[in-house]
């Protein structure tokens, strides 16, 4: 962005690196804005790339939360499928001395 416009960032790569930011994190305070078409295309790519790379970063964390409570609903269905399991073993056991009787 400095090469694009260098009389709004006035050759800054540091001012080009915030202005980047604010502009991909959709925060916009206005402070350093293209004048330029070539700018404001630069600014449209950021902008669209900003959002969804937001959007991915967001999801990824969401989805690592919710796989991490799953393994835990997991583990807890396996011991009662296995508690369940045993109930019919001990069922099928009292028929069987049942029917000897």
């Amino acid at each position: 962005m400095s090469l694009a416009e260098p009389q709004t960032l006035k050759g800054n790569l540091w001012d080009g690196m915030w202005w980047a930011i604010v502009t991909a994190t959709t925060v916009g305070y206005g402070d350093i804005s293209p004048v330029t078409p070539v700018g404001r295309l630069i600014a449209i790519a950021l902008m669209l790339f900003g959002i969804g790379l937001t959007a991915t970063l967001a999801a990824s964390v969401a989805a690592f939360f919710v796989n991490q409570d799953r393994g835990n609903d997991l583990e807890e269905m396996a011991a009662r499928l296995q508690r369940v399991e045993q109930l019919l073993v001990d069922l099928k056991k009292q028929r069987v001395e049942r029917d000897e009787q």
